[in-house]
């Protein structure tokens, strides 16, 4: 498994666009920690982008998201991240492994 990210990037043989793994931002909760924005400190991938008034962050590089990473929801204080069921992620990497006859597993 690579830890490469973004458009042009695969995942186990898979094109990263074809996975919808990227968190989603839980507005109502999100207050870009006072304006410190730890999740967007913490990426290494630039795939948030703070915004002001108020304070939050967006999702700006979802594809920059390292499929099954889920790092920065560990570091936010008001749990304002979540990410996709990694069982459905795992059924679409395998349908599309499927599809180009390479999925040898059940």
């Amino acid at each position: 498994m690579s830890s490469e990210s973004g458009n042009g990037t695969t995942f186990m043989g898979v094109a990263r666009e074809k996975i919808s793994w990227w968190p989603s931002i839980d507005t109502e909760r999100c207050d870009g920690c006072s304006g410190e924005y730890d999740c967007l400190k913490f990426c290494p991938h630039q795939v948030y982008r703070p915004l002001t008034s108020p304070a939050k962050v967006a999702v700006e590089n979802r594809y920059n998201c390292v499929v099954f990473c889920q790092a920065c929801r560990k570091m936010c204080p008001k749990d304002a991240i979540s990410f996709p069921q990694k069982g459905e992620i795992l059924k679409v990497i395998k349908e599309e492994l499927k599809k180009r006859g390479e999925h040898s597993g059940p």
